[in-house]
């Protein structure tokens, strides 16, 4: 019975909680994994979508209330991500998955150093070197184990984040 009332509980607060739009901070929506951006009324909004998941998920905050639905990955990227340095830096890495190093080749003329970090899944640092302008810059990263990572590469005052696995 206990289960009952708490269900209908979280359906009428997150009903409510939808009806008011100004406070939802974050949704994931649907079955086949992915995010898109959705603007309205001058405001942005990312909408994910979760593998497997057949209902609307996500964290909504009414007044000093916490509603989380569903299983959500946090933002790791926020983290990451410089907000005073554009993304948009163009370049290549490969090859991903790689064994010993990653070789990045840049897509436009570089001018400055180039900074280079590595950073685990959750979004701690694992290591970061800075190397001379180059369009070719070969990573070495045979000290890392097996798995996945996030690169960031920052370059001509602007960045570049994505995912390396590592073999």
């Amino acid at each position: 019975m206990k289960l009952v009332l708490l269900i209908c509980f979280i359906c009428i607060f997150q009903q409510q909680v939808l009806s008011q739009s100004d406070y939802l901070v974050r949704s994931t929506i649907g079955r086949s994994g992915t995010s898109g951006v959705s603007e309205n009324g001058g405001e942005t909004f990312v909408i994910q979508e979760s593998v497997g998941q057949s209902s609307v998920i996500g964290t909504y905050i009414n007044n000093n209330y916490i509603l989380r639905q569903g299983f959500i990955q946090p933002n790791v990227l926020a983290k990451i991500t410089d907000k005073n340095i554009p993304l948009g830096l163009q370049l290549t890495v490969f090859p991903n998955p790689f064994d010993k190093q990653l070789s990045i080749a840049f897509k436009e003329k570089v001018s400055g150093k180039v900074d280079i970090t590595v950073f685990d899944v959750s979004g701690r640092f694992i290591t970061s070197k800075s190397y001379q302008e180059n369009q070719l810059v070969d990573v070495k990263l045979n000290a890392l184990p097996s798995g996945s990572y996030i690169l960031k590469v920052i370059a001509n005052t602007k960045q570049f984040v994505t995912k390396i696995i590592k073999k």
